[in-house]
């Protein structure tokens, strides 16, 4: 299976009498597209804002973040099984308006915000400091439930990302990449061969992701073509648990973990492919899905050694020793990816929940709980104030990083490193 990204590079974003995409810079018409938003009767205010790389400007209330991404040639839509057709991701010709991201931003009780500063102490921690950012603040309507809020966010996001990235059908991409397993085999001969496990929270409603627009828990483990999820079969469906603790849409479309793997295959490793798991939430189901891992891996793809990752918080660290120790059981080695939990000042004694002693080989992605001093801004959008923080935040603050979107993340898009003393 063959999947090209076709890169439409955006140097600027400007409002404009017509929603276009004209050398660099996207054009986009507010009012045409806050009216396409607001055909949704669960969102009751509306408000499109554009921040700019280097701006003082800080972003608030930031609860999920996508790309413009459209497929070229078709009108299948994107982000299959919750717009248009159902249809197979991970095929054809996807094109990509690089360099912006699209932010939902609103408020609600059980929501956890995150933020984003454009410029100063914080910009260097988050990749969405150097993206032109559509924000898209919204207001829900009275009495509406948290679930059917986090429902209408969705689709506002995402049909923005649409919206936008249709400007580039028919045009020529600045750069093409191209994701395909399909190597000689007398290449791949002698090379080790290496799988990934993506695991993904499914705890509930607005605490889990979409796959091809299902919830993760009806899930059991299940082998995905690593352009799948490069193109858009799994979206973000976390409203209600921290911005360090969930993968956003925007982080799965460009997932780190599968594209080094894809950047190495052939010439140092054999990429075998992808499993992804649900992390149910009682022990009988956990280990249940660590079998069935552990099989698709050795008894299908039949790999040496893999990756995993896991989603959401010190509950999921039982779902990745789990899966850890039935792996090696069977003769795979792994890798294991997780953040800790070491207290302000980095003394907690307990970093993750649980431990395997066959877990001898794992990267951090940093402390949740540590804190940052970030300068005041010059303006904000989302909100001077969070639900979840005290005080003004066009103010100096003092912000556990964990409010900051990939400063932690769990898919390793991130700036921070690991160093060993």
């Amino acid at each position: 299976m063959k999947l090209e990204i076709q890169n439409f590079e955006v140097r600027n974003i400007q409002f404009g009498d017509k929603t276009e995409y004209l050398k660099g810079v996207l054009f986009i018409n507010k009012k045409e597209l806050t009216d396409l938003i607001s055909e949704d009767g669960r969102i009751k205010e509306i408000d499109i804002q554009v921040a700019h790389p280097g701006e003082r400007v800080r972003i608030t209330n930031i609860l999920e973040i996508s790309e413009p991404r459209i497929k070229d040639g078709n009108d299948d839509g994107y982000y299959p099984g919750i717009f248009g057709r159902l249809v197979k991701a991970g095929q054809g010709k996807t094109n990509v308006l690089k360099g912006s991201a699209v932010l939902e931003i609103g408020v609600m009780p059980g929501f956890y915000g995150g933020v984003v500063d454009m410029a100063g102490e914080g910009a260097p921690l988050t990749p969405y400091s150097k993206t032109h950012n559509i924000c898209i603040l919204t207001e829900p309507t009275p009495r509406i439930e948290m679930v059917e809020y986090g429902f209408a966010l969705k689709q506002a996001g995402l049909k923005t990302s649409i919206y936008l990235a249709e400007t580039t059908k028919g045009m020529t991409p600045d750069e093409v990449k191209v994701f395909d397993l399909n190597f000689p085999l007398e290449r791949l001969k002698g090379l080790p061969k290496i799988g990934y496990l993506f695991l993904l929270h499914s705890h509930g409603d607005s605490r889990e992701p979409f796959i091809y627009g299902d919830n993760s828990r009806h899930y059991y483990p299940t082998l995905l073509h690593p352009n799948e999820i490069l193109d858009g079969a799994i979206v973000c469906g976390h409203y209600n648990i921290s911005v360090a603790i969930k993968n956003t849409t925007f982080a799965i479309l460009n997932h780190p973990v599968i594209l080094d793997l894809y950047e190495r295959h052939g010439e140092e490793l054999n990429f075998r492919g992808v499993v992804i798991a649900p992390e149910p939430a009682s022990l009988s189901e956990i280990r249940r899905t660590a079998m069935m891992s552990a099989g698709l891996l050795k008894d299908f793809l039949d790999v040496n050694g893999i990756i995993i990752t896991k989603e959401g918080g010190g509950h999921t660290d039982v779902d990745l020793m789990e899966i850890c120790e039935e792996c090696e059981r069977r003769g795979i080695r792994t890798v294991l990816i997780d953040n800790e939990w070491l207290g302000p000042d980095g003394t907690g004694e307990l970093p993750l929940l649980a431990s395997s002693q066959n877990a001898d080989a794992m990267i951090s992605v940093g402390n949740v709980d540590g804190m940052i001093d970030l300068p005041p801004m010059d303006k904000i959008m989302g909100g001077h104030t969070m639900l979840d923080f005290n005080g003004d935040l066009q103010r100096k603050i003092n912000l556990p990083i964990r409010f900051i979107p990939n400063a932690i993340s769990q898919l390793g898009l991130t700036y921070l490193t690991t160093e060993e003393e």
